[in-house]
């Protein structure tokens, strides 16, 4: 478990640095699942805005109600992700060589599942999609088939990480000093 570059040697220090106050936090799955909700309700307000500019688009309202929500989805979720990476010792994020056999195991179990969530979410928005589009002249603003692009990539993006947290057992009670 060696790091290959310096981009890996600081990726290791700042979990190094990080993970005993985050982990006192977020030791039970009770309180991992809480951060997993949050980091949700971030992606949730991307969608939030992609709908709010399917139908208010083209308007002030549209563009200055956009902007709040992903404004406040991406300071969120930033400090959300972070915490993520630090809760789950960056199993989805570090090289496999720098994980061992239990997280190698759980990033292997988590990604399908993410891939399967992945696939039951493009259904959902290309049904949602084709029932708005039924109209007679059906007219799509630039700006809604944008922002629901960034919401897609963002929740296919974080949906392993989120899987990964959601999953992750509780580690064993420590023994009592005999």
């Amino acid at each position: 478990m060696k790091p290959r570059n310096r981009r890996e040697e600081r990726m290791l220090a700042v979990l190094e640095r990080e993970t005993p106050r985050y982990q006192a936090r977020y030791r039970t799955r009770q309180a991992r699942r809480r951060l997993v909700a949050a980091a949700a309700g971030c992606l949730g307000l991307l969608w939030a805005a992609a709908v709010v500019c399917w139908f208010l688009a083209p308007s002030t309202a549209a563009m200055i109600t956009t902007f709040v929500l992903c404004g406040l989805a991406l300071a969120a979720g930033a400090q959300l992700w972070g915490m993520l990476h630090i809760v789950t010792r960056g199993t989805v994020s570090l090289p496999e060589h720098l994980l061992d056999e239990r997280q190698v195991r759980e990033r292997l179990s988590a990604h399908p599942v993410a891939h399967r969530l992945t696939l039951a979410l493009l259904f959902v928005v290309f049904f949602a999609v084709s029932l708005a589009l039924r109209q007679e002249r059906p007219e799509v603003p630039g700006a809604a088939a944008v922002v629901l692009l960034f919401a897609l990539m963002a929740t296919v993006w974080s949906l392993p990480m989120l899987v990964t947290a959601w999953r992750m057992a509780d580690p064993p009670p420590e023994e009592e000093a005999v």
